[in-house]
């Protein structure tokens, strides 16, 4: 059987046996993919740091029926110091998680492992807010799966002048529109969603908010996912846990 070669970030490790690992890598060519690692956690085996959580990594896999196996890798980034930092280990641990949930194994997801490699070296070397980032990477992922936003006008009747959102009906609504069970969003929120979602994957992390701006950000666009999504995620309790919201 052939061989397959590949680029992937390691978002989930059970571990099995003595010293295997059933790994879940998100991948350049195929997807979210689960693999077997015979012998990974040994500490002289060679596959150990490429098969390490969070370990972006080049992998030789062989297919089988229900999983890969790993025949070697080579790391490329460790994210080693996510692991040092509680905080940043939250947010990692949920991106990780949603990525999972969301992505099958398919062909074509270079350009979404691109913004998911951005954001983690974010999440590890950067000093600025974090939370912003997070709001970056899931509304670029609700447009990846095709759950843009409509941002350009009312979504019920095409007036220019909106001033609410609503997560079920995908997008913005003008006062005439609105029902009571839709929230206000401001200009400045709704030109950042525009921002994010039209910048390249580099550009839609350069942007700064106030506070109260980021927080109205992170609402809508959480709403939205979980409109999106129907799954609770417990790494984004244990996010909000750590983070005191």
């Amino acid at each position: 059987m052939e061989l397959l070669k590949t680029t992937g970030v390691v978002i989930r490790q059970t571990k099995v046996k003595d010293n295997d690992l059933i790994i879940t890598i998100f991948t350049k060519d195929f997807g979210v993919i689960r693999a077997s690692a015979r012998g990974a956690r040994g500490f002289k085996n060679q596959r150990a740091a490429g098969t390490s959580l969070f370990a972006y990594s080049e992998f030789v896999l062989m297919p089988g029926k229900e999983l890969y196996r790993v025949q070697s890798c080579d790391l490329i980034e460790s994210f080693y110091s996510l692991t040092s930092n509680i905080e940043r280990l939250a947010f990692a641990t949920y991106i990780a998680d949603l990525t999972g949930y969301t992505i099958q194994e398919e062909e074509g997801t270079e350009q979404l492992l691109s913004l998911f490699l951005n954001t983690f070296y974010l999440f590890a070397k950067w000093g600025g807010e974090l939370r912003a980032v997070k709001c970056v990477y899931e509304l670029k992922l609700l447009d990846y799966l095709g759950f843009s936003p409509y941002l350009g006008g009312c979504t019920s009747c095409g007036s220019g002048d909106t001033a609410y959102f609503s997560p079920q009906e995908g997008g913005l609504l003008c006062e005439e529109c609105h029902g009571a069970q839709h929230q206000k969003i401001s200009t400045a929120c709704k030109n950042a969603m525009i921002y994010i979602l039209e910048s390249d994957d580099k550009k839609a992390f350069a942007f700064r908010l106030s506070p109260e701006v980021l927080y109205e950000l992170e609402y809508h666009v959480g709403s939205l996912l979980s409109s999106c999504i129907d799954h609770n995620f417990y790494s984004l309790d244990y996010l909000k846990t750590v983070l005191g919201s």
